[in-house]
């Protein structure tokens, strides 16, 4: 019999390139990517055998006979094996998702397990095939169970992938459905037409299908820097976790890169980029990834050593000539320039204990270090953990709090010198939880702002302010209560049809719209000034109030007094408190308030205690006062009986 090869044997070079071009692609040693590396080496072998097998069938001479017997044995040995090969890559692609059972995957190895019986028995009794007295190849009786092997995998694979409860992408879904199809028919069509060898075709149509959509090194490796990305970092982190292997993680985050950009161009930017991380890929036995633009992660073996030095000492040795380069100038594309980086690092084990510990010990350590000064690493200790885990429980908190209606509001109450009573309130939100009792809202306001959720927390906040204005105002229709203000992030403004919601609450309770004051911090006019410029202008012509919040703890900018309608200024307690304490900054202090005065701002002092700071105040023509020497924050109806009762003793 004559066959064609010629199909196998470009089946054959297609592997090869893939072979080549694979080497760097998902270097981590997860299971998916040793399984890929045996369907590598399997269709290789595979194909290699069947085109040695049928060439020396064809041309070798007889005394060769053993060899080719060999050949063809280790060939029928290894193309059932292929089908398996596929299977178990697709088993190791559904674990990622969801673990798959070990007694499955042993099972499922039965059917491989019988056939290799079936291929040692044919060396005595010649049932796949055998070679007769003139050295003729013949078919032995079972060589139907060969394809029947091979149909079985193919069709388990795709059971596997269709009938699976695992979330796994639709699209990885489908590519994995489609090539245990493409491999049945061409193993069909070689049934067909015994003459036309399509076996490796089947298997290099199905690797070539895996490698450009699953496999593919762009999906792992970055490509400005040739370093492997963020998620093979975290695979690596978690498969190191998995065999308890102690390492030392650290984060690289460039502190002015943007200037860089700005200053010298994209294009050299990126050229830096490369140089930066062909510096840190020299850094030892360090594995180097790209965690994000301007962020790079680096990962050692063996945090600490045998010697006994501490797990900070190997760390330090670890970024000591990071933090020298880093000091000198690099030089890209003509130009000269210094960077400075913060640097976080946690060691494994020893400090963080899970995959999720180290890339928020990282993170934490990260930002820490920016505080720390240039260049100076920050190395995660347990105390720091302990921080990390309470902001991780305050999210959960914050979640719960959020989908079951879990905050409450206090009222603080504004006092007028003037009026001798109190003429206004703050709504302050409160978070209690019966494991962690009460949290200050200066932690889970900003965890709030990280997760996403403080719109529907003020949403909360506006339309309890509004019953509460509403409620004081019907049992108290004389009042000259003049309303409460409530607190609005930065993250507020990216909303496009904010001004529309708030105004409908407004509505929806009935009141006037000039009692409601809504805060606004100089850190959230930076961060969105149109959308803020806008936002205070149209509901300012509604009636709506507005306080500039937290005065002093950020780089006031007085043109952005003059131009925004501020009705109020509220002046950090850190200011009272400083002047009181200096009698140098008294005269500074009126003529702040003076000041705001003549730009049409009334100015309204938080963190008032003391009598003393009380008549400071008034003597410097401060009339709204805010603070525990008047009121706590209260509870709704506690706030609105000392309002009350303050009025009715003003009359």
């Amino acid at each position: 019999m004559e066959w064609n090869v010629s199909a196998e044997v470009i089946a054959f070079i297609i592997v090869l390139i893939i072979s080549v071009y694979s080497r760097k692609s998902h270097a981590v040693p997860s299971l998916k990517n040793r399984v890929f590396r045996l369907c590598l080496t399997t269709t290789l072998g595979a194909i290699g055998t069947n085109l040695a097998s049928t060439l020396m069938i064809a041309y070798a001479p007889s005394e060769l006979l053993p060899l080719t017997y060999f050949v063809t044995l280790l060939y029928f040995a290894l193309t059932p094996l292929l089908g398996a090969a596929y299977f178990y890559y697709a088993v190791a692609v559904v674990s990622e998702a969801r673990p798959v059972g070990r007694l499955f995957s042993v099972l499922s190895a039965l059917p491989c397990a019988a056939y290799f019986l079936l291929v040692l028995a044919n060396v005595p009794t010649g049932c796949l095939f055998s070679f007769g007295a003139a050295g003729a190849y013949l078919q032995g009786p079972f060589i139907i169970t060969t394809y029947l092997v091979f149909y079985f995998y193919c069709v388990a694979c795709f059971a596997l992938v269709v009938f699976t409860r695992a979330p796994i992408d639709p699209v990885i879904k489908r590519i994995l459905a489609v090539f245990p199809l493409i491999a049945v028919v061409v193993i069909a069509v070689q049934q067909l037409f015994p003459t036309y060898l399509l076996s490796g075709s089947a298997a290099a149509c199905s690797l070539l299908i895996i490698y450009l959509y699953l496999q593919n090194k762009r999906l792992s490796v970055d490509q400005l820097t040739g370093a492997s990305n963020r998620q093979e970092f975290l695979s690596m982190v978690s498969i190191m976790d998995e065999k308890a292997q102690p390492f030392t993680a650290a984060l690289v985050s460039v502190s002015n890169f943007k200037f860089i950009n700005d200053k010298f161009g994209h294009e050299n930017g990126d050229r830096f980029l490369r140089e930066f991380s062909s510096y840190l890929e020299s850094m030892g036995e360090a594995r180097l990834y790209r965690y994000s633009g301007d962020q790079f992660a680096l990962i050692v073996n063996d945090a600490g050593d045998a010697a006994g030095r501490s797990e900070n000492d190997g760390t330090a040795a670890l970024l000591a000539p990071l933090r020298q380069r880093l000091e000198e100038p690099w030089h890209i594309g003509g130009h000269s320039y210094t960077v400075g980086a913060a640097i976080g690092a946690v060691s494994y084990p020893a400090i963080a204990r899970t995959p999720g510990d180290v890339v928020a010990a990282l993170e934490y350590a990260t930002v820490k270090s920016k505080s720390l000064g240039p260049n100076m690493p920050c190395i995660c200790t347990p105390g720091m953990m302990e921080a990390i885990h309470r902001r991780s429980a305050i999210a959960d908190v914050v979640r719960r709090a959020t989908e079951s209606g879990g905050f409450s509001m206090n009222l603080q109450p504004v006092w007028s010198e003037s009026e001798q009573r109190f003429v206004a309130a703050e709504a302050l939100c409160r978070l209690t939880d019966d494991e962690m009792g009460s949290i200050p809202p200066d932690e889970f306001i900003p965890i709030a702002e990280q997760i996403g959720v403080i719109a529907d927390i003020t949403h909360f906040m506006l339309d309890q302010t509004c019953a509460f204005i509403r409620s004081y105002r019907d049992e108290h229709p004389s009042t000259a209560f003049r309303g409460v203000s409530v607190n609005f992030s930065s993250v507020q403004f990216i909303q496009d049809d904010l001004a529309e919601s708030v105004l409908a609450v407004v509505e929806r309770h009935g009141i006037p719209a000039s009692c409601l004051r809504i805060e606004v911090t100089e850190s959230a006019i930076i961060a969105n000034p149109d959308a803020v410029r806008a936002f205070m202008e149209d509901m300012h012509a509604h009636g709506v109030r507005f306080y500039l919040d937290d005065f002093g703890t950020g780089y006031s900018n007085i043109s952005m007094m003059l131009e925004l309608p501020f009705d109020v200024v509220k002046l950090d307690k850190s200011i009272l408190w400083s002047v009181t304490e200096d009698e140098h900054l008294t005269e500074f202090f009126g003529l702040l308030t003076s000041g705001f005065a003549a730009m049409g701002s009334q100015v309204l002092s938080e963190g008032v205690e003391t009598q003393e700071q009380r008549v400071f105040l008034n003597e410097c023509g401060c009339d709204l006062m805010q603070g525990y020497l008047f009121s706590r924050p209260l509870a709704p109806e506690k706030a609105a009986a000392v309002i009350a009762a303050s009025e009715e003793k003003a009359r």
